[in-house]
């Protein structure tokens, strides 16, 4: 199993369970994965005095998410194992996208259109509209959205009046633990029927986190191949 140096510092994991010594990297995670067989995909290692802490996915730093490891300008390191490689056919726009060991197939907008034309522009790609149901997709959904696109960005996720809440594209409900972090300041709001989601990156240059915006609104989007 070959471990990953995030030599970026922007890899993020949380925390399995309490700390322990290990004499290296490789058998801190092998102590990691097996205590946690089903779930340790990282580890945070202190190579001064051998502290090694069980992780999970990794994933790129969510700065609204206050436990994460390691803390910035931490002496630790996190290292991880990266995930399988989808397949991906590039001939139709499709590029994969790697952050943090999380690797994705992705088709990124060209062009700004609704949120129901998004849908169907990425159905009739036999994909589906991004969703971001975990810590690394979130965090690979807005690293790609800002660094790659720099738009205003939807994703898969709106409001269900019957529900009362929001909900990912596949029927899962968003989380208590998601909607308390991944919003932007004072959102959901609502205004004026506001029932979709977006990264809003034009009008919030800086600011972290989600924004409920009107379906109608014209902006990117972002694709995944159906599995």
């Amino acid at each position: 199993m070959y471990l990953t140096k995030d030599k970026s510092g922007v890899c993020r994991t949380l925390q399995q369970g309490e700390a322990w010594t290990s004499v290296s990297k490789l058998e801190c995670f092998a102590a990691c994965t097996s205590a946690y067989p089903d779930t340790c995909q990282s580890i945070v290692y202190n190579e001064v005095n051998n502290m090694c802490i069980p992780g999970g996915t990794s994933f790129a730093e969510v700065e609204t998410l206050q436990n994460s490891i390691p803390e910035p300008d931490s002496t630790e390191t996190l290292f991880y194992v990266k995930s399988a490689i989808p397949a991906c056919n590039t001939s139709n726009g499709f590029a994969l996208y790697e952050l943090c060991g999380t690797t994705v197939c992705l088709y990124l907008s060209t062009s700004l259109l609704p949120f129901d034309h998004a849908v169907k522009f990425c159905n009739d790609k036999d994909s589906s509209l991004f969703i971001a149901n975990t810590w690394a997709r979130f965090s690979l959904f807005w690293y790609t959205s800002l660094n790659e696109l720099n738009q205003n960005t939807f994703l898969w996720l709106s409001y269900n009046a019957e529900k009362g809440q929001f909900v990912w594209g596949n029927g899962e409900l968003l989380s208590a633990e998601f909607n308390n972090i991944i919003w932007g300041p004072n959102q959901p709001d609502n205004l004026h029927r506001e029932h979709c989601a977006e990264a809003r990156h034009l009008n919030w240059p800086g600011v972290y986190g989600i924004n409920n915006a009107h379906c109608t609104d014209h902006n990117s989007f972002i694709c995944e191949p159906n599995s």
